[in-house]
């Protein structure tokens, strides 16, 4: 998962047009990620080759967050401008919700003002993670839950999450190849992880089902997969809630815990 890798500018289209956020939902199990990829199914691809066919020109998207394969949505918010005259938000999003196998969900489409960027608007995302935390699996919840059979300590999986509260540079749990910068240029300073965790907190529901939901501004690529991997080893007693703070101020993602599996990963709402 990530929300800030660059993008190109998407030139303005000519003629008179309209500027649409949408909101997305989708299982995002057989996607190869948001963005769209030549030769591979995608999120983003999906949805431009359906509008193009619907308004008959090609249609470039702006998300606010690009999750990666086989992560969620619930609330993904993407921007796009559209004809004027061609446009019908109730048919576009019965065309949309109509279209494929329902892995993808438009819930709701407005027209807003020509500033609004799905991307560089928003103010905060939320994110969910769902475990089921029992010795059985569940068939029903295999595609958007991960699995751990050993018992989790829900009391220090909620400790741990308090040294995550605030600014801290997260370069401990960003994907490596971010903060390597492998192309800098000589004496330019590579960017720093900082990021504003506004949220972060376990909640318990029924049957042995865990949830993790945490919210900032920004992530970087993978951070909240690893905050859980870490977390589950807390939980499961392998590490102490005050390794997290001590992970944090390394600063080095070798020291912090596996990945967790994408798919119980989801982008639940983004904040504007």
């Amino acid at each position: 998962m990530t929300l800030f890798d660059p993008v190109d500018d998407v030139p303005a289209p000519a003629g008179p047009h309209v500027r649409v956020r949408m909101t997305v939902a989708y299982d995002g199990t057989d996607f190869r990620g948001f963005a769209p990829n030549a030769g591979v199914t995608t999120v983003g691809g999906t949805l431009e080759a359906q509008l193009e066919k619907v308004l008959g020109q090609p249609v470039p998207l702006t998300c606010a967050g690009r999750t990666d394969a086989g992560v969620h949505a619930w609330g993904q918010v993407v921007s796009f401008d559209a004809p004027a005259d061609r446009l019908d938000l109730d048919a576009l999003m019965r065309s949309i919700n109509r279209t494929g196998d329902g892995s993808i969900a438009v819930r709701d489409a407005a027209i807003v003002d020509h500033s609004f960027d799905a991307r560089f608007s928003a103010t905060g995302r939320a994110y969910r993670y769902t475990v089921v935390n029992r010795p059985e699996p569940d068939p029903f919840l295999r595609r958007t839950a991960w699995h751990v059979d050993q018992p989790l300590d829900l009391r220090l999986l909620r400790l741990a999450c308090d040294p995550l509260i605030g600014l801290h540079d997260f370069s401990s749990f960003c994907r490596a190849k971010q903060i390597r910068a492998p192309q800098q240029a000589a004496g330019e300073v590579a960017p720093i992880p900082m990021r504003r965790v506004a949220d972060a907190r376990w909640v318990a529901l029924d049957d042995g089902v865990l949830r993790f939901e945490i919210e900032a501004k920004a992530f970087c690529q993978q951070m909240v997969r690893s905050i859980v991997g870490t977390l589950v080893e807390v939980g499961l007693g392998r590490r102490t809630p005050a390794d997290v703070g001590t992970i944090l101020r390394a600063r080095d993602r070798r020291v912090a815990g596996q990945v967790a599996p994408p798919h119980g990963l989801c982008l639940w709402a983004v904040r504007y």
